[in-house]
């Protein structure tokens, strides 16, 4: 007699929690209790993945293409590189202008304040200049001629439709 209580209140203990929890979701059991519990029938109302929007690339425009070596295009400035490394000197937009060389491809910026964040007012207006490694430390800018029309004028020089200085 005694043997069948025993068994009765067992099944009560057992049957009692799962009885009070009707929930779909609690029924699930996970395989590992780090993993999360599969999708309850009927899923939820969200979408399993975001929507597939196409973003638009920024703009990027290359301005200079050469077959030499990029330490041949001008020269390397001591003062604004280390600016650079400070940030203090620095492209707005990293590679939105690009110059690409033989061996490297560098971030370009125009010294009348096109793409350039120049703090400290460094920048000559009628140079161009390259950004190597330009959002980081080691940061390396070569200074070249900026053959520009409109800097030339803006600067002084004489300068006819063609573009040649008379």
């Amino acid at each position: 007699m005694r043997r069948p209580a025993c068994t009765l209140v067992a099944l009560a203990l057992l049957a009692g929690p799962a009885a009070a929890n009707d929930d779909p979701i609690s029924k699930v059991e996970r395989t590992n209790p780090r993993h999360m519990p599969p999708l309850p029938p009927g899923g939820y109302d969200l979408p399993l993945s975001p929507p597939v929007v196409q973003f638009p690339l920024p703009p990027q425009w290359v301005t200079i293409r050469s077959k030499e070596d990029w330490r041949k295009a001008g020269r390397i400035e001591k003062k604004l590189s280390d600016a650079c490394a400070a940030r203090r000197f620095r492209q707005q937009m990293p590679m939105r202008f690009r110059a690409v060389f033989k061996t490297d491809v560098l971030g370009v910026a125009f010294g009348h304040g096109l793409n350039l964040v120049d703090e400290d007012k460094l920048a000559d207006k009628k140079m161009i200049y390259l950004f190597r490694n330009g959002d980081s430390t080691g940061c390396v800018v070569v200074a070249m001629d900026n053959q520009d029309v409109n800097a030339l004028r803006a600067a002084g020089a004489e300068v006819n439709p063609a573009g040649a200085r008379r």
